[in-house]
């Protein structure tokens, strides 16, 4: 009877001397590039603990979401469980973790507490069978002295510099007789117009799912090249956002425009196929961000007149 009570003591022990027992796992270590990767962090506790709190540090990875699951309360314990959903933008080893997690108490100072850390191996979207470059073709086989050579190069010279003149004389008669440019469109209208032509090429009804986001995000980096003064083009998704908020104090337009990216980004990279409903809160994101951009407008526009007006 004694050996069974000191059995069931040290199989206790860990529980009673330990704040916390915290674990951390992910759907997969082996990813491509914008494949959403579910860090699964799970942390029992004691009943005095309420709640945690689990810090994500930065890293190579962006943080897609977050859940937390409703807590689980049984024999005296809590199990507190949270997902986080992050995506790797580029290919490598790199390491996850260690996630910091706060212990809250019912009364006293907060717990700490840490995962262990899991290593990710990123690879590309292209495969051993993928070739982005012929092999090149053997070299051509020529005879003789190169000097037999030079009347034909001089002639071929001549050629090109008659050619160039004729191209330069053809543009400066073109510039005298275009009329002057039309002053540029405000940035949201030429944005509003660019939209609707895409729409109008039916490229989502033909199943071009990858081919219209990639259309879409060249329309939005140039509204952004225009009204923000920066060329998102040589920006990632990330560096984008923390860009914008330098220049936009409407955190719904940041965040607007950081939804649009993300979603973007898992078609290119991820080949996902969105659903109907993602589709349309992308559409009410663009008329939103067109008409505050609209609003806006106007308003400095009136501004303006009324102290024209004084």
């Amino acid at each position: 009877m004694k050996t069974r009570i000191t059995v069931c003591l040290l199989l206790a022990w860990p529980l009673t001397a330990a704040a916390a027992q915290v674990t951390m796992s992910a759907s997969t270590q082996t990813a491509t590039i914008a494949e959403p990767i579910e860090l699964r962090v799970v942390v029992r506790a004691d009943a005095g603990i309420e709640g945690i709190r689990i810090d994500v540090p930065a890293g190579a990875y962006d943080i897609l979401g977050r859940s937390a699951r409703p807590v689980l309360k049984a024999a005296g314990l809590n199990t507190f469980e949270e997902i986080i959903t992050i995506a790797f933008f580029k290919t490598g080893e790199f390491n996850v973790g260690p996630l910091a997690v706060e212990l809250l108490p019912r009364r006293g100072d907060p717990g700490h507490e840490q995962t262990g850390q899991l290593t990710m191996r990123i690879r590309s979207l292209l495969t051993e069978n993928d070739r982005d470059i012929k092999p090149l073709k053997e070299l051509l086989v020529m005879r003789g002295h190169p000097r037999y050579l030079l009347k034909y190069a001089a002639g071929i010279m001549l050629l090109l510099l008659l050619a160039a003149l004729g191209v330069l004389l053809l543009k400066k008669m073109k510039k005298k007789r275009l009329p002057e440019a039309a002053p540029l469109l405000p940035p949201e209208i030429e944005l509003e117009m660019g939209f609707r032509e895409l729409r109008r090429k039916n490229l989502l009804q033909r199943g071009e799912f990858r081919q219209f986001f990639i259309s879409l995000s060249d329309l939005i980096k140039h509204f952004i090249e225009r009204a923000y003064e920066f060329n998102a083009a040589d920006f990632t998704t990330a560096e984008t956002v923390e860009q914008l908020k330098n220049s936009e104090k409407d955190g719904e337009i940041i965040a607007h425009l950081e939804t649009i990216f993300r979603q973007a980004d898992l078609v290119k990279f991820a080949r996902q196929v969105p659903e109907k409903e993602v589709l349309a809160g992308i559409f009410q994101k663009i008329a939103a961000l067109i008409e505050k951009h609209k609003k806006r407008r106007a308003a400095a526009m009136a501004e303006a007149h009324a102290q024209t007006g004084r």
